[in-house]
């Protein structure tokens, strides 16, 4: 009998430990597998109904509201979010969301949380995902606020809905933390000569950034770190997620006057954010988390403002919430499905970054040499990196490459030497030190050049 039961208790303790194994693997491949998160994956609680809200809130200042609110809804596209809302009481929330936001409780509440100040939808019971679609139109709307949390609670009482929102700092670490932002908001954008083309501007702005920013990794939710996902990571602590990288190019070039919303979808098969940007009534897409993935730390522009066609080679857009809502009511949608307020079509390649500034070669006759040497002439005097070069459609890439680079005459070397000899010493190309990185898909190439050092007095 003793036996017996000790057999048995073997066979069960194994059973665990081979069932707590399993779990423990899964966990690790959910962990793997799920990639980036958006912050505004929006977690949802019950609360209780209750009664007036007895809570002591405290303001953000005036002053700094007013500031952060000049620098970032100056753009008409802010507010494509609010526009895209269906329904008369979800625009009631998100007005009454744009207040309560500066409005934090002076005390955490039983679960640690800063509340802020409560909300009564009268005669309406929204649906989660409605309530959902509401947070995600403001935070698509409002990049300046950082320090909303990605949860929200909501209850009904009679016909009600009362929805509350929190802060992941007191309104005094706001406080700090948005002078912070400020400042250094103030620092780039002095940068922008107001007399640039939109085109500079928004070049000079994407540098900035990515020159200000790096890329966190190993960050897959807010867990690992709210400021990550924020305008105020990617800015006033240099480090971000693409969500952070993409509220900071639509903060500053809203500020500038160029119209500049945020794109969910996925890349490559991962959660994924990048921006849309409005140039000379024409959109573009750019992604500056794309763009800043130079091992050696040098700004790319393969993502600068591609057409909807370039950008979906390998990023997946998703749908427009209007799409969802007239497939289904709001009360059948998964409630964390993803989608956007509003999606432009994008066709122009006027404003590219190889139309703008690469150097178009049709036919490697030597009837592009004139204007090679000059594009080269032109880059080494400010030190740049590159020299963007685009390809017709005569030739298949390979052949581009082959005559500009590996066969007689190397014309592109040619090139090089000519426009080498008539460059100060200052500004001399190492002609021994040249690489090119090459886009097939998009018939381009950057030639990436470095100079010669500068002799020894």
């Amino acid at each position: 009998m003793k036996k017996i039961v000790s057999n048995l208790l073997y066979v069960l303790f194994f059973g665990f430990a081979l069932m707590l194994v399993i779990a423990c693997i899964l966990l690790i491949v959910n962990i793997s597998g799920d990639g980036e998160k958006s912050y505004h994956d929006i977690e949802a609680v019950q609360i209780s109904e209750g009664g007036e809200d007895e809570a002591e809130y405290n303001r953000i200042r005036s002053q700094e509201k007013a500031m952060l609110e000049r620098k970032s809804l100056s753009s008409a596209y802010l507010d494509k979010g609010y526009k895209a809302l269906d329904d008369e009481k979800k625009e009631y929330l998100y007005r009454q969301l744009s207040d309560s936001v500066y409005s934090i409780s002076e005390a955490t509440d039983q679960n640690n949380r800063y509340r802020l100040s409560r909300i009564r939808v009268k005669d309406k019971k929204l649906s989660e995902f409605d309530i959902r679609e509401v947070v995600n139109a403001f935070v698509m709307d409002n990049p300046e606020i950082f320090w909303i949390e990605n949860l929200f609670g909501y209850a009904y009482s009679d016909q009600d809905t009362i929805v509350e929102f929190y802060s992941v700092l007191s309104a005094q670490e706001c406080e700090a933390k948005i002078r912070q932002l400020s400042q250094k908001v103030t620092d780039i954008l002095s940068t922008v000569d107001e007399n640039m083309t939109e085109y500079q501007k928004e070049k000079q702005i994407h540098d900035a950034l990515l020159r200000n920013c790096t890329y966190k990794t190993g960050v897959s939710s807010s867990a690992d770190g709210w400021q990550y996902f924020t305008v105020y990571g990617a800015l006033a602590e240099g480090e971000a997620v693409c969500e952070g990288y993409a509220k900071a190019m639509q903060m500053l070039l809203s500020a500038s006057g160029i119209p500049c919303g945020m794109i969910r979808g996925d890349a490559e098969g991962v959660a994924h954010i990048w921006n849309v940007i409005e140039l000379g009534g024409e959109w573009y897409h750019t992604d500056p988390t794309w763009d800043d993935n130079d091992s050696e730390g040098n700004i790319s522009y393969e993502y600068f403002n591609l057409t909807t066609e370039a950008i979906t080679k390998n990023h997946t857009i998703c749908d427009d919430v209007q799409t969802l809502l007239s497939q289904q009511k709001s009360t059948e949608i998964d409630p964390l499905v993803k989608y956007n307020f509003y999606v432009p079509i994008c066709t122009k390649k006027d404003m590219n970054y190889y139309y703008v500034e690469g150097v178009m070669v049709e036919k490697c006759d030597g009837s592009a040499d004139e204007q090679l040497i000059q594009a080269i002439i032109d880059k080494a005097k400010r030190h740049e990196t590159y020299i963007p070069v685009r390809f017709g459609s005569s030739m298949t890439f390979t052949d581009y490459v082959n005559k500009l680079f590996y066969e007689a005459p190397y014309e592109f070397y040619y090139c090089l030497e000519t426009a080498n000899e008539k460059l100060s010493d200052k500004d001399k190309l190492d002609l021994g030190s040249v690489s090119i990185l090459k886009n097939e898909q998009n018939m381009t190439i950057r030639v990436r050049i470095q100079y010669k050092p500068a002799a020894a007095s």
